[in-house]
This record gives C-alpha cells, sequence and structure tokens, in this order.
C-alpha cells in the first residue's frame, strides 16, 4: 500500500494494528462467548465435571467456527475486489471516455477547479494501474487488503478467540466448589477484557479509562445474559 513504508517509520502507527480487528474480535468473542456459557450452565448444571467438557466443547467449536468464518470472509471480500477489478479493467479498455468522466466528476466533487480537474484527469488516466486504483477507491469505495491472507486471518482470529475463552474455564478444572470456580471464572474474565481494552487503547489511543470500562462493560453483559439464561433453564426443570 502506497505510504506505508512512512507511516512504518512513525511510533504512532504501530504495524501490529492492521491485526487489530482479529486480534480484539477473536479474544473479545471468546471470553464474552466462555463466560456467558460457564454462568448460564452453572445455574443448572452440579456437576462440574460436566461443566468442564461442556465449556471445553463450547470454547474449541467456537474457535473453529471463527477462524473458518473469518477466513471465509477475507477471502470472499478479496474476490469480491478482483471481480469488481476486472469489470473496471474492461471498461477502462471498452468505453475510455465514460471513464474519464467519471474521473473528472469525481475530481470536481472534491472541489477542484476546472483546470485542476483536467489537469489531474490527463495525469491518472495516462498511468492505468493509477486509473484503475483511482476508480476502485473512489468511484467504488473499495481498497485492496493486498496484505489480508485468509488463511493467517482465520488463524488468529481462532488462536485468539481460544487465548480469550480458555483462562475462563481454568477455575472450573483446578478449584472447587462449583460456586467457587465460578466467581473466580467472573474474575478472571473480567480482567481479561481489561487487558483486551488496554491493547484497544494501545494501538487506538484515546481515553485507556473508556477503552476499558467499554470492553469490561460487553462482558458484564454477558455474565448477566448468561445468569438470566441459566434461571431460566433452572425455573424450567431442566436442571442436572
Amino acid at each position: 500500500m502506497p505510504g506505508r513504508h512512512i507511516a512504518e517509520r512513525e511510533p504512532e502507527h504501530p504495524s501490529s494494528g492492521q491485526f487489530l480487528r482479529d486480534i480484539v474480535f477473536g479474544a473479545n468473542d471468546g471470553v464474552v462467548t466462555a463466560i456467558g456459557f460457564l454462568v448460564g450452565i452453572s445455574g443448572s448444571v452440579a456437576n462440574q465435571t460436566v461443566v468442564v467438557i461442556a465449556g471445553i466443547l463450547t470454547i474449541v467449536a467456537g474457535a473453529a467456527s471463527m477462524a473458518l468464518g473469518n477466513y471465509l470472509g477475507v477471502k470472499s471480500q478479496k474476490e469480491h475486489y478482483g471481480a469488481m477489478e476486472k469489470i473496471e479493467k474492461w471498461e477502462m479498455e471498452h468505453k475510455p471516455d465514460v471513464e474519464r468522466d467519471e474521473i473528472r466528476e469525481i475530481y470536481t466533487n472534491m472541489g477542484f477547479d476546472k483546470e485542476s480537474v483536467e489537469l489531474l484527469t490527463k495525469k491518472v488516466t495516462s498511468d492505468k494501474d493509477l486509473w484503475l486504483k483511482v476508480m476502485m477507491r473512489d468511484e467504488l469505495g473499495l481498497s485492496e487488503q493486498s496484505n489480508e491472507k485468509p488463511i493467517l486471518a482465520g488463524v488468529i482470529m481462532g488462536l485468539f478467540y481460544l487465548m480469550g475463552g480458555v483462562p475462563p474455564l481454568l477455575p472450573y478444572i483446578f478449584v472447587t466448589p462449583l460456586s467457587r470456580a465460578l466467581l473466580m471464572s467472573i474474575i478472571i474474565a473480567l480482567f481479561v477484557m481489561a487487558f483486551i481494552g488496554i491493547i484497544r487503547w494501545f494501538l487506538n489511543k484515546g481515553s485507556l479509562s473508556a477503552k476499558v470500562s467499554e470492553t469490561v462493560m460487553i462482558g458484564i453483559i454477558a455474565v448477566g445474559v448468561g445468569f438470566v439464561a441459566g434461571e431460566v433453564i433452572r425455573f424450567l426443570g431442566y436442571s442436572v
């Protein structure tokens, strides 16, 4: 991507931010799913071994689902870009006058005067690669995520889902009774979410307290939803 080497010289633009979506989404979804499920099942299942087995299956299945889903999502996005690029290339080759008029319209809408519009249009359309990039970006609103690799995106998503989902499950493996394991699981989940909030702050700056509190609040909502679901199941007489 043009200009990336410039941004990489500045510490304010960490290159790891390109994976921010997958890291935060994966880890946050992992811990939210895990704690919501564990709180819910703890209210209806008294056997701690059952809770552990069900928790492991839920987290592993969730990680696989998130990894494969992200792989397909990134792959589909790249395929869509490629398909639109082919259409633009065909239009540039078979009706260049129309495409030039679209370039003029783009720069006119940006506020350039007529002389500048003609100069820019001539410059852009003299380079087919540049012309295509401008059409893709400014006409269709698409940008090529050339650094995004579907397999890598899927692996990162699944890995961080596990990293977020496993910690809340650990108390159920090492701590008894169930009530104490539940309490420790909630505390650990909140700490994990606070850490995710810190990562968001490190990459995006802004207010540290806002990033942390927003992420933790999502966890509290998940705990509440899981608790209500567990109580409903127990009320209906489906406890084990």
